[in-house]
């Protein structure tokens, strides 16, 4: 769902679809205005898979746990690993994998979407090849011009869908304009990127994705307002610096 000239569209989009507990189908997500990503390039991208069909992303933290946004909760969901294009039936070096349970952050809102993150437990540790790695979550906050880049699977800026992954590079934006743009909303959790003058972006069920700056995971794809791809108008992103001992804690318990 898009809305355009609707200050908060995609956020609305996601208050009235929120009972799926995606921020929109799959078959509505995007990456705008990206490009087909070198291939196995992102091995820790993770695809929630429901009903067999993508419904939001999630990255690789751990032989067992994927990181993923709170909002894209389901009760039992299959995690697919390794995977460049959902079309393939089997692709070479990848992994279906069932979920065991998951754990929404204890301070996630869902009405206001702050603290958007979860983690998802494997039913089985999955082992480090070419296709499949975890990823290391970033030593400190991101800062204002940091190159970063989002991966995923969803429509293309045309309506079509990618045949395989596609990668975009966002710059970070300052804390006092992502606070500005998404008054009164915004929650210290959350930070900005994209919003440039080429109009690339990440939108909708590319949610829970991963942000990567500098090689290490910074953010997850989490929501965004108006018509995607707008110039001067980023996205937000859950930002995991906040929430490292929370991860690390969860992971330790199990």
């Amino acid at each position: 769902m898009t809305t355009a000239g609707n200050r908060w569209g995609w956020f609305l989009g996601y208050l009235i679809l929120g009972a799926t507990g995606s921020l929109v189908s799959g078959s509505s997500s995007r990456i705008i205005n990206g490009e087909d990503c070198i291939p196995h390039s992102q091995p820790w991208q993770a695809a929630l898979i429901m009903e067999n069909e993508l419904f939001c992303s999630g990255v690789l933290v751990h032989p067992q746990w994927v990181l993923s946004a709170a909002h894209c909760f389901q009760k039992s969901y299959t995690i697919g690993l390794g995977l460049h294009s959902l079309e393939a039936d089997q692709e070479p070096g990848s992994r279906m994998v069932e979920a065991s349970y998951s754990v929404q952050h204890p301070e996630y809102n869902r009405p206001l979407l702050a603290n958007d993150l979860m983690l998802i437990k494997l039913d089985e540790p999955v082992s480090e090849s070419a296709t499949i790695r975890n990823i290391s979550l970033a030593s400190r906050c991101p800062t204002a011009g940091d190159s970063c880049l989002v991966s995923g699977w969803g429509l293309l800026a045309n309506g079509r869908m990618p045949t395989v992954l596609q990668c975009v590079n966002l710059s970070v934006v300052s804390e006092e304009v992502c606070g500005e743009l998404y008054d009164p909303l915004y929650h210290p959790s959350m930070f900005c990127a994209g919003g440039g003058q080429d109009r690339k972006d990440s939108c909708y069920g590319d949610s829970g994705g991963p942000l990567i700056c500098n090689g290490y995971l910074q953010g997850l794809v989490s929501f965004g307002q108006g018509q995607c791809g707008q110039v001067g108008v980023p996205s937000v992103y859950t930002n995991l610096c906040k929430f490292t001992e929370w991860i690390e804690k969860t992971v330790q318990a199990s």
